[in-house]
Parts: C-alpha cells; structure tokens; sequence
C-alpha cells in the first residue's frame, strides 16, 4: 500500500511491481498534467503499476479512465478531508495557537514557500519575497514559517517588511493559522486543498 505522491511512493510501488507483490495506490488518479513537477511522474507511474486504486474524486477516476485505466477503481473519497476533520477536532477553536503568536482571526496573512523550483531558484524566490512584503507593507502582516533551508536564503531584512518569519509549525498549529487567516498564500497542493475545506482564500 502506497500513499500520495512522493518518491517513496513510486520506489515502494516500483519494488513491489518487480517482486510481483499487488501495489494498492491511496490518492489515485490526481493530475496537475505538468510533468516538470516531480510529484506529477511519480503519481502517474504508480497509478500504471497499481492493481488496487483508491481514488479521492470522481475526477481521478476520469483521468484514470482517460489513460486507460478502468480496473481495480474504489472511489474512497480524500483521506485528507478525514485528515483535517481529526487535526481541527484536537485544535478546538485554535485561540491557543493564535494566543501563543499574538494573533487575532482575520487580522494577517499565513505564508508558506517549500518547493524547491521556487526555494532553490535566487530570482523567482526574491520575486516571492517581494510579493510578501508587498502584502505586509499593505498593512496585513504575514505569518511565514520558514523552512531551515528556506531561511538561510531569505534576506535577513524581510522582517521589517511586515513579514513575521517563524519556525515551522506542526500541522494542527498550521491548521489553525490557516483557518483563521485573512488570506494564506502557498505554493502547497495540500495547503490549496486544506484552505478551501477551511474556506479561507488562497493565492
């Protein structure tokens, strides 16, 4: 059993194809139809090696169908959905959290950078940065835990900006200060989905 998209994902379902072990694939059928993104060949290599899917969205189950994959489908649902549910159940109404940054609902924004097409490359991450400080100039501050490999790259000057840069957050700490944010601005997949479930908006 295989989950999501990651490079374990297609190694686990790679060996298990060369062992002749069935591969069951969580998360099946889910395309960006970009295959410059790492994320993109690993899903849909496993998705052909797969015997079992278990698809989140009757959209992955039609970009299956379209690559020819009709076998084996279980339309499951997003165990991502089931994931949030669990995390903001432990969070409670999250005044803890904000308490603990100084925070009140509504009044900032939550930052995330972690891929590296925009982290390993200097001028789109300074593009990025500027956009940040654009929107803390603007008067709404920006929440952004950093990534230790992130911060060494980031100008040190950033916080004066209306940047507030914080070490990473736990995902039920992410949680909650995305469910209160004015606004969260990410370059997550998984943040993107989290937020519309939460209905705050995303750029």
């Amino acid at each position: 059993i295989v989950f999501g998209d990651t490079n374990s994902t297609l190694a686990g379902a790679l060996a298990a194809a060369k062992l002749h072990i069935p591969v069951a694939h969580v998360e099946s059928g889910l395309r960006s139809f970009n295959l410059r993104m790492p994320e993109e060949v690993n899903r849909r290599l496993t998705d052909h090696m797969a015997s079992i899917l278990f698809c989140p969205s009757p959209n992955a189950v039609a970009n299956l169908a379209s690559e020819g994959i009709t076998d084996g489908i279980h339309l499951t649902g997003d165990v991502m959905f089931e994931s949030l549910q669990h995390t903001l159940a432990l969070v409670g109404d999250g005044r803890t959290v904000l308490d603990s940054f100084g925070l009140v609902p509504g009044s900032y924004a939550l930052a995330t950078v972690h891929r590296s097409e925009n982290t390993d490359d200097p001028e789109r991450l300074s593009q990025i940065v500027l956009g940040l400080a654009d929107v803390g100039a603007d008067g709404l501050e920006v929440i952004f835990p950093v990534h230790p490999r992130t911060r060494q790259r980031l100008d040190r000057g950033l916080a004066a900006s209306g940047v507030r840069m914080i070490d990473p957050v736990g995902h039920p700490e992410a949680m909650a200060l995305a469910r209160d944010a004015a606004v969260v601005l990410t370059d997550s997949g998984g943040l993107q989905k989290e937020t519309y479930w939460l209905g705050t908006p995303c750029v």
